[in-house]
């Protein structure tokens, strides 16, 4: 039996830690299917949903570190990161709370009395009990005896474990980001990941955003000894995953389909901010708005229970939207060393988050 490697994908996904690449756990989320596309995607959506939600909240991460826009012609490029930090309520969920139809029962074998791990939980095993005959022995689990054949079951993926890892549970993904000053005291914002292509995944982040200094349309704050201006930022990621691998598990109905995962996340985000260089040191900060929006989806055709009693087949068995919304406040600093700098700022805001980061400007 072949299956998809998370450490793969993750690595592609999150880019925040080296520790990332040791989850080698050979599981996939199509495993979740053998309950029904109905059960499937609402497990899906249970798994998978704190990472998508942490991921999507660190795209709108580093995308200033001064309210002063470069004079025209001015310009910087720097390389930043920001890690969000996921609760650990988040850490595992419980399907039986999910309303599902054909998922009668189930155990965290791992940890008994437990939930199920989500993407980024720990990782232990579980097992997922239905009220349909897998075996064909005449017993069927039901609401009322839910463990009442153990066959009648499959098991679920794991959790990559990343708190226990490295003791918190970040994610997050680093880019480049350059800034131009253009005319008006106005700022053009690129960011980009280079296309990474980590087998059996790709990924590749884009976007672009303005800063423009409003102080000097305002008569009663152009003389004093601050900077305030607004920004827009909008920041793109996709990542593919190649499911080919499971036909052994999961055959194909089809010869001629594609079997693959994508995810694909629009930040947005808006925001007023503020700061003040004292020497070698500027410090920052804003308040803004995210609006956030992931498209998730398994594409393709897969056999579940091949060559059993039980047998059925899914077409493009998942899609789902996560959207999340809110306003946030930032507070930070930047230390300035001749060109270069160094700089960090918190974020409040659902998931909260760290930017750290370094560069070089010529104003």
């Amino acid at each position: 039996m072949k299956y998809i490697r998370y450490g793969s994908l993750l690595t592609a996904l999150f880019l925040v830690s080296p520790f990332i690449s040791k989850a080698q756990y050979e599981d996939d989320l199509i495993k979740f299917f053998q309950a029904g596309q109905e059960d499937g995607i609402a497990l899906t959506n249970a798994y998978i949903g704190p990472a998508v939600t942490g991921i999507s909240y660190a795209l709108n991460g580093a995308w200033f570190h001064t309210a002063r826009p470069h004079r025209l012609g001015g310009f910087d490029i720097n390389i930043a990161i920001t890690p969000v930090f996921i609760p650990k309520s988040q850490d595992r969920f419980d399907p039986m709370n999910l309303g599902l139809q054909t998922v009668v029962g189930f155990r965290n074998t791992s940890n008994l009395g437990e939930g199920a791990p989500t993407m980024l939980g720990p990782a232990e095993n579980s097992r997922y009990y239905v009220n349909f005959d897998l075996n064909g022995n005449g017993v069927s689990n039901t609401e009322a005896n839910p463990f009442a054949d153990e066959g009648d079951s499959f098991s679920g993926p794991q959790g990559i474990d990343l708190r226990n890892t490295i003791k918190v549970a970040p994610v997050g993904s680093p880019m480049i980001q350059i800034g131009v000053g253009l005319v008006k005291n106005t700022d053009i914002m690129l960011r980009f990941t280079p296309k990474l292509n980590i087998s059996p995944s790709t990924a590749q982040l884009i976007g672009g955003g303005l800063r423009h200094d409003i102080k000097q349309h305002i008569r009663g704050l152009r003389s004093l000894p601050f900077e305030l201006s607004v920004m827009g930022g909008y920041t793109n990621i996709k990542i593919t995953t190649d499911l080919s691998g499971l036909a052994s598990s999961f055959p194909p109905a089809t010869t001629d389909g594609v079997q693959e995962t994508t995810y694909t996340t629009d930040a947005f985000l808006g925001e007023a901010l503020v700061s003040k260089k004292l020497g070698i040191l500027t410090l920052f900060g804003g308040i803004g708005y995210n609006y956030l929006s992931t498209r998730a989806s398994i594409t393709g055709s897969y056999t579940f229970f091949n060559n059993s009693p039980a047998e059925f087949v899914l077409n493009d068995p998942y899609a789902a939207t996560f959207t999340n919304s809110g306003m946030r406040l930032d507070a930070g600093f930047r230390l300035n060393i001749l060109a270069f700098y160094l700089y960090s700022n918190y974020t409040f805001q659902e998931y909260q988050a760290v930017t750290v980061g370094l560069g070089f400007t010529f104003n």
